[in-house]
């Protein structure tokens, strides 16, 4: 009786065994069949920021950064396809060090330009910040191998796209040896931005690089064109 369960217990054992080895292949297969595979729908930027043309006297701070992210729907076209289009949501915040301070007029209070600063203390932090909720656009390639394990060794990627967005928060900071403030809702900030970006990489990781369509004041403020490179985190 022993004999005939042990016996028994092997060779339910063993089927078990070639049973959990076939369903690991036809899961794997299954999965390696799919007629669409979506990629990179959460996007973590971190930039360097800057704008096109300082106004005269004005110097750019060299740790400007920025930070973004975004969650996007990807729609590839065709099965095991090498190209695909994407529609995400998503926020980004920049900051822009400067050694200048934005005057006004008397009559209108309203800012008109960005001169140096005329204080001579030791300045610490002297910094515009702007904050937009984004839309962008894609259109990708990829290249698309077989197995899971051949994408994680080698994966291209161009994504060329296009965002606009409206503006949800901005201030300037300024603070030296004696004193510190924080000013929000600069005037003549224009309330939207809109231009194209790009992404250049392998894997997990790429390159970005936007540049804006428009400045980050209206006609009655100072002509401001930011744009920004960084490195770019993709992942799902």
């Amino acid at each position: 009786m022993k004999k005939i369960i042990l016996i028994s217990c092997l060779f339910v054992v063993n089927n078990c065994n070639l049973f959990g080895q076939g369903l690991l292949s036809y899961v794997k297969w299954e999965a390696d069949g799919q007629e669409t595979e979506k990629f990179d729908r959460i996007a973590i930027d971190v930039t360097w920021n800057r704008w096109m043309k300082s106004p005269p006297g004005i110097k750019q701070g060299n740790f400007s950064f920025g930070f973004g992210a975004y969650w996007f729907k990807d729609m590839p076209i065709g099965v095991k396809s090498n190209a695909a289009f994407a529609i995400g949501f998503g926020f980004e915040s920049l900051n822009f060090h400067h050694n200048g301070t934005f005057s006004s007029l008397s009559s209108s209070n309203q800012f008109n330009a960005l001169v140096p600063h005329s204080n001579d203390s030791i300045i610490l932090t002297n910094k515009l910040a702007v904050n937009y909720v984004d839309i962008p656009i894609e259109f990708r390639i990829r290249t698309i191998n077989k197995t899971l394990e051949d994408r994680m060794k080698f994966n291209f990627k161009l994504y060329i796209g296009f965002k606009a967005g409206f503006l949800v928060n901005d201030h300037s900071k300024y603070k030296n040896e004696n004193i510190k403030y924080k000013v929000y809702n600069l005037n003549n900030v224009l309330p939207y931005r809109y231009g194209p970006y790009i992404r250049l990489g392998f894997n997990k990781i790429s390159f970005v690089g936007f540049y804006s369509m428009t400045s980050i004041f209206n006609e009655s403020g100072e002509s401001l064109i930011p744009f920004h490179v960084g490195i770019s985190w993709m992942r799902f």
